[in-house]
Formats: C-alpha cells, structure tokens, sequence
C-alpha cells in the first residue's frame, strides 16, 4: 500500500511537471506565429506540446533510473559517457515512438481514422525530422539533473559519515582519557593508604572503606560524560575524606560554592585530578599545614572553578602554555577541549606568597534534572 501511494505521488509530481513545461512551450509558439499573423487554434498548440511532453513523462523515469545506476564520474568520465551517448539516441526514439502512440490516440476521434501500423509510421517519421534533436538534448537535461542529485546525495551522505565518525571518535577520545585518569588516581590512593596501615590501621580501614565507594561509583556510572558540578563536588568530597585521613589535622578543606552553580552542567571526573594534582604538589611534598580551597562561580556566562592550595609553588619547567603538564592536567585540558571545542580553558596561576590556583572556565549550562544514579551518590 505505502509502495503504491509513493509511485502515485511520484507520477502525480511528474504529471505535473511535464503539464507545465507542454503548456509554457505552447504559450510560446503562440506569441510567435500570432507574432506573424498566421496562428493556429490555441487548443491545437496546447495538444502538439502535449503529445510531445506526455511521452517523455513515461520515458523520463526509465532515463532517471539509468542515469542513477550509470552516473558520470568527473574522474573517468569515459567510461559511462559513451553509454549515455547511445541511451541518449535510443531514449530520443523511444520518446518518438511514445509521441506516436499517443498523437494516434487523439486522432481515433476524427471522422476517418487510419491505420494503426501506417498512422505510427507516418507519425513517427515526421517526427524523427522535426523533434530528434530535442529528444536528445531533453535525455541529457534529464542525466544532468539526475547527475546533480547523485552527488548531493553523496555528499549528504559523506557528510554525515563525517560527522558520525567525528562523534564516534571524539567519544572514543574522552573514554580513553578518562580510563587513564583511573588508575592513575588508584595508585595514589592506594600509596597513601600503604602508608597508614602500620601506623594507623583504623584510619587506613576507613580510607579502603571510602575509596570502595568511590571505585564503586567510578565503575557503575563511567559512561557519564555530564554531571552536575553538585554530584561531581561530591566525588571530590570522597576523595578528599581519603586524604584528611592521611594528612590528619595538617589538611584544611575550605568550600566556596554558588549555589546558583551547583545545578551547572560538567564533564564528569574533571576536578578530582585537579584536587589530586593540589594534594600532590602541595601537602604531600611540603612539610607545613596546607588549605585547599574550592571555588565556583558564574562570570560572563561561564562556569569558572578554581582549586587553589597554599604551600606549593609554580615549577620553574611548568609553564603556562601546558608545557611539562603531568597525566592529570595534560588529560583534563584534552577533555575539555574534546567536550567544549575551544569555548574552555585551564589555567595556572602563582598565589603570593605561596600557593598555586587552578581555574577551568567552561560555558555556563543547566544540567539535566537529577538521576536515580546521582541521587544513590548523594546518599553516600
């Protein structure tokens, strides 16, 4: 049934189209012999384009079909032109013949018909002499245009292939430095508990303990890309129990959240490295207390958080321009140039008279309504 209605549709459409161009060639052969003072009945011009024009609305499909089986290829174009030479020859005679049967057709009304055999030959000859040339150049008006819809097709086509094979890889890309960023954090944690559990067995049992629920929550939501920065500081939260256990009274967390931020939309696992790379190149090298700070907020339509500590300095080998970057901040520029298309940044910046703050800025967007998944982390 659908197959039926697409081939009405379709003729309806051809019917038209060929309606249209009978009665425009008709128009103007009228303004021309009424130009010269001998025109003929309107109605007899409206029938000659007719008989010529009808036929080819049962020939055009069998050329469209042809020409979307044979393209040309710009590159070879020799191989089907000469195919389409002949067709074009070939198709300009059947569409002659057609223009016969149907010339025929209209006449059986007259007073004395003739002969069917001899009335087609006739017809057909006449033809041949007065409508040969614009068969020919109609079959390539028809290729031509079947042509410039066979490379739009394609490059539709290619396109999309693009762009697929674009979001596939680019998917690929942030799964990849996300499963690297894993382990890495791993292997620290389990340093640190390495570390506590001669000394202080009971901390390092509660350490095992939350790094068991973050590992828990890492490998059941990994596919999440997009966070709400309030799921993803709860993450960090989890990290950072780990560490005040190790570091004891020597590590102060302070917060300075906009809740107007919280609801914010942000790649997933994209502040844990940046906390990490804070413990690391602060309390964990320098003997002292440290404070690690965490801030958000919105300026110029963007979402800028920053995680600053207070005993570290900026390496004279890390500079700005993501030279001597280690795993964590190399991966977390990445991903955000990955997710966001350059409308990110990271940066690093000295803090006087020690400390080194860290700041992304991404584009400002509302997450979407808490999951079941978000809501199971909150509880922890």
């Amino acid at each position: 049934m659908v197959s039926i209605k697409k081939f009405a549709r379709r003729f309806a459409q051809l019917f038209l189209l060929w309606t249209g161009i009978a009665f425009l060639f008709a128009a103007q052969w009228y303004s021309y012999d009424v130009m010269y003072g001998h025109p003929h009945p309107v109605f007899a011009y409206v029938r000659w384009n007719m008989e010529q024009w009808y036929a080819w609305l049962f020939v055009a499909p069998l050329v469209l079909q042809l020409a979307a089986k044979r393209p040309v290829d710009p590159r070879h174009p020799q191989r089907a032109l000469a195919l389409h030479l002949l067709a074009s020859v070939l198709f300009a005679l059947l569409a002659l013949f057609v223009q016969s049967v149907i010339a025929y057709l209209l006449e059986l009304g007259s007073p004395a018909p003739r002969n069917i055999f001899r009335a087609l030959l006739d017809n057909f000859r006449f033809l041949l002499r007065k409508d040969v040339a614009m068969g020919i150049i109609t079959y390539w008006a028809l290729t031509g245009l079947a042509q410039t819809l066979h490379f739009y097709k394609e490059n539709s086509n290619r396109q999309v292939r693009e762009s697929q094979l674009e979001r596939q890889l680019a998917q690929a890309q942030l799964q990849v430095l996300q499963m690297q960023l894993h382990p890495h954090f791993l292997f620290n944690t389990l340093h640190a508990i390495g570390t506590l559990i001669h000394e202080d067995p009971e901390s390092a049992e509660k350490m095992l303990l939350d790094l068991s629920s973050l590992l828990r929550v890492f490998l059941e939501h990994e596919s999440s890309q997009q966070i709400s920065l309030r799921r993803e500081l709860h993450l960090v939260d989890l990290y950072l129990s780990i560490q005040k256990i190790r570091f004891r009274d020597r590590l102060t967390v302070r917060s300075l959240i906009d809740p107007a931020t919280l609801d914010c939309s942000i790649p997933s696992l994209i502040l844990q490295p940046l906390v990490e790379n804070a413990i690391v190149h602060g309390i964990a090298k320098n003997p002292g207390d440290d404070t690690i700070e965490i801030k958000s907020f919105r300026q110029s339509g963007r979402l800028v958080v920053e995680i600053s500590n207070s005993n570290s300095s900026l390496p004279s080998e890390m500079s700005l321009d993501h030279g001597g970057w280690g795993v964590g901040l190399s991966n977390t520029s990445q991903r955000l140039t990955q997710v966001y298309n350059g409308s990110s940044s990271l940066s690093l910046q000295a803090l006087s008279p020690r400390g080194v703050v860290c700041s992304i800025a991404i584009p400002f967007e509302k997450s979407a309504s808490v999951s079941s998944s978000e809501e199971e982390l909150l509880a922890l």
